[in-house]
C-alpha cells in the first residue's frame, strides 16, 4: 500500500505543471522572438500529464502497436526529397514537398529546437513514451499543408489553437494566448478571434491526428486525406488573409510579432 501511495505521489510530482518555468520562457520569447526554443520550453513546463493520455490511447492501437514495436520514424520519410518529389503533384506528401523544400526549409528545423531544450524533464516517461512525442513533433508541417494554415503569424496561432483542441497540452494554449495577445496589440483593427477559435472548433472535430498513419496519409491526394480524417475548410482564415491583403498588411513581416 505504502509503495502504491508513493508511485502515486511521485507520478503527481513528475507530472506537475511549472509555471515560473513556462513564464521565464514566454518572458524570453517576448525579448526575442526567434528564439523557437522558448516555445517548446513553455510546451514542456505546462504539459502536465497530456502528453501520457494521448500516448496510452495510440499505444492500444494496431497502428500504434506496430510503429512502436519497428520504430518507424516519422521524419525518414519526410526527409526524403526524392521520394516525396517523386508523388503526384496532387497528393499530400508532394504539397509537404512544396512548402518545406520550395521554401528552403527542413524537418530538421523543429528537431534541432526541441532538442536545444536544457531541463527537460523526462523522468517516469518510457522510451515509448518519448518516441510518440518526437512523432508529434514531426508532424507539425503536415497538419499546416493538411489544415491550409499557412506559416504566416495568423497561419501559425490558428494551427496552434487546433493542436490544443486536439491535445489539451496547456502549454500549446498558453503560447496560443501569447501569440494573440501579440498579433491583436499590432492589429487591433482586425478580429482575430473568431479566426483562432474556428482552428479550435476544426481541431475538436477533427480524428486525432496523433493517431493517424502519415506515413501512407503522404502517398494520398491532399484532398481524399481531408475527407478521410476529417480536417475542415478554414473559411474564416482565408477571408482574414484577404482583408489583410486589401489593407496591404504582410502577415510574413517578422516586424508583426516583433514588438
Amino acid at each position: 500500500m505504502l509503495k502504491s501511495l508513493y508511485k502515486n505521489i511521485y507520478n503527481i510530482w513528475i507530472n506537475r505543471v511549472k509555471p515560473i518555468k513556462a513564464f521565464k520562457a514566454v518572458r524570453a520569447l517576448d525579448r526575442n522572438k526567434e528564439d523557437t526554443t522558448q516555445v517548446f520550453h513553455v510546451i514542456d513546463a505546462l504539459k502536465g500529464s497530456s502528453d501520457r493520455k494521448y500516448f496510452k490511447i495510440f499505444s492500444k492501437t494496431k497502428l500504434g502497436k506496430k510503429i512502436l514495436e519497428k520504430k518507424i520514424n516519422l521524419v525518414d520519410t519526410l526527409k526524403d526529397k526524392n521520394f516525396l518529389e517523386s508523388l503526384p503533384k496532387n497528393t499530400l506528401g508532394y504539397k509537404y514537398f512544396e512548402f518545406i523544400y520550395k521554401e528552403n526549409l527542413s524537418p530538421e528545423e523543429l528537431i534541432d529546437a526541441s532538442n536545444n531544450i536544457d531541463g527537460r524533464d523526462l523522468r517516469g516517461r518510457s522510451e515509448d513514451e518519448i518516441f510518440f512525442n518526437t512523432r508529434k513533433r514531426d508532424m507539425h508541417d503536415l497538419w499546416h499543408v493538411t489544415t491550409g494554415y499557412g506559416r504566416d503569424a495568423l497561419g501559425e496561432l490558428s494551427l496552434l489553437a487546433f493542436t490544443y483542441a486536439q491535445e489539451q497540452n496547456r502549454g500549446i494554449g498558453a503560447i496560443a494566448l501569447y501569440g494573440y495577445w501579440k498579433v491583436g496589440k499590432e492589429l487591433p483593427g482586425f478580429n482575430l478571434r473568431e479566426v483562432i477559435y474556428e482552428g479550435y472548433s476544426n481541431g475538436k472535430k477533427a480524428n486525432l491526428w496523433s493517431c493517424e498513419d502519415w506515413e501512407s496519409l503522404i502517398q494520398l491526394p491532399l484532398s481524399e486525406v481531408r475527407e478521410k480524417i476529417n480536417s475542415e475548410k478554414p473559411q474564416l482564415y482565408y477571408e482574414a488573409l484577404k482583408k489583410f491583403s486589401a489593407h496591404q498588411i504582410d502577415l510574413n513581416d517578422n516586424e508583426v510579432l516583433a514588438n
